[in-house]
């Protein structure tokens, strides 16, 4: 068995070797599953760690931060198990917005209901519903809805929509780009996104002159990897790694096949 542990050590060395992606998908954090030690599994509120393994808490055990960071649903101060929009009683939009990110509240109805899904490209909205496109962001320009590649084409109004991928600059008075974390000045120093209609962002972090710099995992250590990288990475063989490149299933599938050769 000693045999197999160095074999099972060398195989996860080997895939965390390779180059950590400097972009990572926002919303594609570690899973409870993914992560190895119950300091990092801790980090999520949606998580248990039970017999030296992390796994995702029932429903009925989360509170309301964790009910709201999973699948599960909160409705009259407690978490269950997510069926449908319609299925719940709420009194208000809060309590539709608490439900599920999936729910929207009508108005007439007083309702939860599942929101509607973007089915149009930008070119195929109208001016009033010239925002969002299954194709991106959408801006209205040159007397058509078309798909929002630029920031410095958006005034105040449609560079707020633009959040995240676009800030306003006080100073210029204009709509820029947030393409990095040294553009982030007057803003929260969390994500920099390089691309306009893509979730793909830069980690950033306050330097300890309060200057916002890209996150670098060879900075970290054991204690402060996966806070720093705000749940994106764990410290896994002495290492601050991405969990979204770590290839888990090669993992598992070579180390089965590994237990199968020595028994």
């Amino acid at each position: 068995m000693k045999k197999l542990g160095k074999i099972i050590s060398t195989i996860i060395l080997l895939s965390t070797l390779t180059l950590a992606r400097e972009l990572v998908y926002l919303g594609n954090q570690c899973t409870c599953e993914q992560l190895t030690s119950q300091r990092d599994c801790s980090y999520f509120k949606k998580c248990q760690f039970i017999n030296q393994i992390c796994s995702l808490k029932p429903c009925d055990q989360m509170n309301f931060e964790a009910c709201q960071s999973s699948d599960c649903a909160w409705n009259q101060g407690k978490c269950s198990k997510f069926t449908n929009c319609q299925d719940y009683e709420v009194s208000d939009a809060d309590d539709c917005f608490n439900l599920n990110h999936y729910c929207q509240y009508n108005i007439q109805t007083k309702s939860c209901q599942t929101k509607d899904p973007i089915n149009q490209s930008c070119s195929e909205q109208s001016q009033a519903n010239c925002y969002q496109g299954i194709d991106g962001k959408c801006i209205y320009k040159d007397n058509k809805c078309q798909l929002w590649t630029d920031c410095k084409d958006g005034e105040l109004e449609y560079c707020m929509i633009g959040n995240l991928h676009c800030i306003w600059d006080l100073e210029q008075d204009k709509c820029v780009s947030a393409t990095s974390c040294q553009d982030l000045d007057d803003m929260p120093c969390i994500f920099a996104f390089p691309n306009m209609n893509t979730m793909d962002a830069y980690i950033c972090q306050y330097d300890k002159n309060g200057n916002c710099q890209d996150f670098n995992p060879s900075n970290s250590n054991q204690e402060s990897c996966i806070a720093q990288s705000y749940g994106y990475y764990q410290w896994i063989n002495g290492k601050c790694t991405a969990c979204q490149s770590i290839n888990f299933d090669l993992i598992q599938s070579v180390v089965v096949l590994t237990y199968l050769i020595l028994s």
